[in-house]
């Protein structure tokens, strides 16, 4: 059986994938660094709508990478490669933090972007599984 995918393919959008992940950081929460009050409390910098829409972005565009590679064996890659490429522009703003709470924050982003992914991308594929078993049984 011949591999549908040659490697530097997959690296190459793997790669992809990181740098739009970086780009999706930029674009919704690397030009913000204000922050607000609501109720007389500051909070911030960013606001829900920023987090919520960079998180479906980078969510969007890792469905579409592994969408693309077709392979659930790519899940784990796919996964790394859109969280690194996220935390990599995170980190640069973040560690300017002085109390070094960063780091805290920068594991359980990995973990818990990585893990999210994971399921994701895994219950995509179950649902292409599935729909492909039907589609074969019509």
């Amino acid at each position: 059986m011949t591999d549908p995918e040659p490697g530097w393919r997959r690296l190459a959008v793997l790669a992809g994938l990181a740098v739009a992940a970086a780009a999706s950081w930029a674009a919704w929460l690397g030009w913000d660094s204000e922050y607000y009050y609501v109720d007389g409390v500051e909070q911030g910098p960013y606001r829900p709508v920023q987090v919520i829409g960079c998180g479906a972005c980078v969510v969007l565009l890792s469905v579409a990478a592994f969408w693309y590679l077709r392979r659930p064996t790519a899940i784990p890659a796919v996964a790394a490669a859109a969280v690194l490429g996220f935390a990599v522009p995170w980190s640069v703003r973040a560690s300017a933090d002085s109390t070094g709470l960063w780091a805290v924050g920068l594991l359980f982003l990995l973990v818990g972007g990585g893990l999210g992914l994971v399921v994701v991308l895994t219950a995509v594929h179950l649902v292409r599984t599935a729909v492909r078993a039907a589609r074969e049984l019509t």
